[in-house]
């Protein structure tokens, strides 16, 4: 639908995704393919899965490889990894690995099921956890070429320049960032780092694993520098959105917001809180609600759901009942619709 909740697309796909560069991935039958703005399919399906155009190549998988394409649908980076990521800034996120482990046994690269070929941040809730054995994380160019070896047990997509990653799989090992050429511009030694966003990243200086628990856990901020430029002081920490970021300084006293000098701006009473969007947060105490930038409630009787996102927001936890709004709480158009 367009923004005045005008079908433009009818619904006639099994699955789909968001718009980027003009064309969304469709599931038809058991294959994706992609469309343009007006429903016509420009890239036929021909894949078993896909990611979004961000940067005009999408990752696609044929059977049990990953691979990428252009916005015309030819094969630009040939198929060859266990999974894939969008491009950032020019590299592109790949998962590689020989060996996994599932919920129904151990598998190799080429006899494993295929829905383990995915990221292993994708939440495919009905399906057995999946962990490659000495799976490892690498960037590719544009051309396929890997310019950052596979030698991280975990890595993040880049965000203003530096990339979170994590080399060894033991319970020692820290997060560290890396610049485009995968050099380390910000040394391993955090618990948890976050991307950078808005020139700062919350990162987890501290932290132990007592019994079952995780106690004296401290988030603070650095900047690209890796000084902190914000005191650890918080037991969470999200990141920076329009110009503040929601932490708890204790779990007990709830959410709040901080500004970019680590000043609390909206005092931490909130159960949960998310990141500001359209200019918008929710936050939720009985019930959930949006607040603006002051901490306050910016309509009556709308119990939130889902953020704003370019100007529209989805409430309501059950089809049936879900609408897109505006800012001023107006109903556009039921969900159902969509």
């Amino acid at each position: 639908m367009d923004r005045a909740g005008k079908i433009v697309i009818s619904p006639q796909f099994d699955s789909e995704r968001d718009f980027f560069h003009g064309l969304a991935g469709v599931l038809v039958g058991k294959k994706w393919g992609y469309i343009d703005e007006k429903g016509i399919t420009v890239i036929p399906a021909a894949f078993d899965d896909v990611r979004d155009f961000l940067e005009d190549l999408a990752p696609v998988r044929i059977s049990r490889k990953w691979g990428y394409i252009d916005t015309a649908g030819h094969m630009k980076i040939e198929l060859r990894f266990q999974a894939a990521a969008e491009f950032h800034e020019g590299l592109a996120r790949v998962h590689l690995w020989d060996r996994i482990t599932t919920g129904r046994g151990e598998y190799t690269s080429a006899n494993a099921p295929e829905y383990v070929f995915r990221l292993p941040e994708d939440d495919y809730s009905d399906m057995p956890c999946c962990f490659a054995i000495g799976g490892h994380f690498g960037f590719i160019d544009k051309t396929g070429t890997l310019v950052i070896p596979a030698t991280f047990f975990i890595a993040q997509d880049f965000s203003q320049g530096l990339a979170a990653v994590r080399v060894e799989e033991t319970p020692t090992s820290k997060f560290g960032y890396i610049d485009r050429a995968g050099r380390f511009a910000i040394s391993p030694r955090f618990n948890q780092a976050a991307p950078f966003s808005e020139g700062l990243a919350s990162v987890e200086v501290s932290g132990q694993v007592v019994g079952n628990r995780v106690e004296n856990i401290a988030y603070g901020f650095i900047d690209q520098t890796g000084q902190l430029v914000i005191a650890a002081a918080y037991q969470l920490a999200g990141s920076f959105s329009e110009g503040l970021a929601r932490v708890a300084i204790s779990f007990g006293e709830g959410m709040g917001f901080i500004d970019r000098n680590g000043k609390i701006v909206i005092a931490p009473r909130f159960v949960t809180a998310r990141d500001f969007s359209d200019g918008l947060a929710i936050v939720c105490g009985d019930p959930c609600t949006y607040i603006d930038h002051r901490g306050q409630e910016t309509m009556k009787d709308i119990r939130a759901t889902w953020p704003f996102v370019d100007g529209l927001a989805v409430i309501g936890y059950s089809r049936d009942s879900q609408t897109y709004i505006d800012k001023t709480g107006r109903k556009v158009a039921a969900y159902g619709q969509d």
